[in-house]
């Protein structure tokens, strides 16, 4: 499982998209500096001819190669931290969109329906944020798992910062920076807590 969730880390990093592999370019660069990882050499199509030939599914395009990603990340996750993740990824929500949390308790889908343009840019970026956020420390976890004596909750918490900042860059304009700056250096604890407390139990 570890190798096909940094196969697909790497096949994603290495799109062509300059959008589309932004987040995951960062990401492997994030675990570089803290020699956390080394990646290869293969290119996009490389690390698929190498996922086909080791019996993993390779994907065919960006879309199901993130999809791959996350279902592998997900698998390695215990139940509670997946529920956890869940259920803080709902507070954020019900707090950043206080007036239409009555929505939120029918449905996810009726929440978005209800939501205004600018409403839902901010939704939609808090979504990547987080999203990118839970799927480096679910990195971090699988890694951290074989090799606790290098991932340590120390640099846990050093790799967790790093990449706040970086993907804050990446997610935001300035003027979301500056209205939801210190609610995300929050966030980030509650989620560096929440992987610490099922990695290092």
């Amino acid at each position: 499982m570890k190798k096909e969730i940094l196969y697909l880390t790497e096949y994603l990093a290495k799109s062509d998209s300059e959008q589309a592999k932004a987040f995951y370019e960062l990401l492997v660069q994030t675990l570089v500096t803290f020699e956390l990882y080394t990646p290869t050499k293969f290119t996009q199509a490389q690390i698929s001819a190498l996922m086909a030939r080791q019996g993993f599914g390779a994907p065919s395009s960006y879309d199901v190669g993130v999809k791959a990603l996350d279902a592998a990340l997900e698998q390695t996750l215990p139940i509670p931290l997946q529920e956890a993740k869940k259920s803080l990824f709902m507070t954020l929500l019900t707090v950043n969109f206080p007036k239409k949390k009555s929505f939120l308790s029918v449905s996810l889908e009726l929440f978005l329906s209800q939501l205004e343009p600018v409403e839902k840019s901010i939704y939609e970026n808090l979504l990547a944020y987080v999203s990118g956020l839970n799927r480096a420390l679910a990195l971090f976890f699988v890694l951290g798992k074989e090799e606790a004596s290098i991932f340590t909750p120390e640099r846990l918490v050093a790799f967790g910062d790093a990449l706040h900042v970086k993907l804050v860059e990446l997610v935001f304009n300035e003027e979301e920076k500056a209205l939801l700056s210190q609610g995300l250096k929050e966030l980030l604890g509650v989620y560096l807590s929440l992987y610490g407390k099922y990695l290092y139990i």
